[in-house]
């Protein structure tokens, strides 16, 4: 099994990074929209309850609560300027703990552009990337996590590099409420010449009052608290087969299991979310299996000139 799973992660992190390194080794941020799909969909939240490998993006913290090797994927479309964002993330746990690699793209092909006097000067792609390596381990109630990123960049002709850094802290207080906390982008250089990026604190709170249910609150302050926004979300599973119990995640905390291909659909969960990001509708459902999940989020536009657009996601877990 464990020569498996090294197979699993080698050819998955091929599949995954070869695509990037392709690019001239461009890349940067835009990794500020979010990916995953069930978050999204419940406005934004998840800093302290997001038990999968997505939570890389959120709260590595809650990593510790992973149980399983996980990889996802998810894609943002009909964004505005017809921005394609794609994101893929792998993680596995370890004796001390649990790591994710993650990859995040945003990209814009043939953007017109203009100079000063706004002269047509032709069109350009833009292509910006991040990479991050995240940690999480659980000391009793208490988990903490860390991802260090690194920025690609180009646009046009011009290439930039950069790093930041996230911590992150998961409290399960009780079986029915669960704390967390985020620092993103604590320390930053965004493109190797001391720019930084702006500092975002995200306190937040996660409630499991019934089997499937889960209620979340996260608070983001940008730059210091000087820019605040709230996000609420909630979502319930029912299940439709066996192991009606199965991912309701009362206590936060996942139950590791063997399972094999035979039962990969087995135990099927239906799960559907709603939620509001800092007055902007969110909304989305979900399908789960022992070791597959697929979930879609739809996001209103939050100004005029943007879109409302779609977010899929899919997790494998073995």
């Amino acid at each position: 099994m464990k020569n498996m799973k090294m197979i699993l992660i080698a050819l998955i992190l091929a599949t995954a990074l070869s695509s990037v390194f392709a690019e001239d080794n461009s890349a940067a941020i835009g990794a500020g929209l979010g990916i995953d799909a069930r978050s999204i969909g419940m406005g934004g939240t998840g800093a302290a309850f997001l038990d999968n490998v997505t939570s890389a993006y959120i709260n590595p913290a809650a990593l510790a609560d992973v149980k399983r090797l996980e990889f996802a994927s998810a894609t943002r479309q009909n964004d505005e300027w017809d921005k394609k964002q794609h994101a893929a993330a792998l993680g596995f746990e370890l004796p001390f703990g649990y790591v994710a690699l993650s990859w995040q793209n945003l990209g814009v092909n043939d953007f017109k552009g203009y100079d000063e006097n706004g002269t047509p000067t032709g069109n350009f792609d833009s292509n910006d990337h991040v990479f991050g390596v995240s940690y999480a381990a659980k000391l009793g109630h208490f988990n903490f996590g860390l991802t260090p990123k690194m920025f690609m960049s180009k646009i046009d002709d011009e290439s930039t590099t950069g790093y930041s850094f996230d911590l992150g802290a998961v409290y399960h207080l009780n079986r029915y409420f669960n704390l967390g906390f985020v620092a993103r982008d604590l320390i930053s250089d965004y493109d190797g010449n001391g720019t930084t990026i702006p500092r975002e604190f995200i306190p937040s709170i996660a409630a499991f009052p019934i089997p499937g249910l889960v209620v979340a609150a996260d608070l983001s302050g940008y730059d210091d608290f000087d820019q605040i926004k709230m996000r609420l979300g909630a979502e319930y599973w029912i299940g439709l087969g066996e192991e009606d119990d199965m991912g309701s995640s009362i206590s936060g905390i996942r139950i590791k299991e063997n399972t094999t291909w035979t039962d990969v659909f087995s135990s099927t969960k239906a799960g559907i979310r709603c939620g509001i990001n800092d007055g902007n509708f969110t909304g989305g459902f979900g399908v789960r299996f022992k070791m597959l999940e697929m979930n879609y989020a739809f996001e209103s536009a939050s100004e005029d000139y943007q879109n409302d657009n779609h977010v899929y996601s899919l997790i494998l877990r073995f």
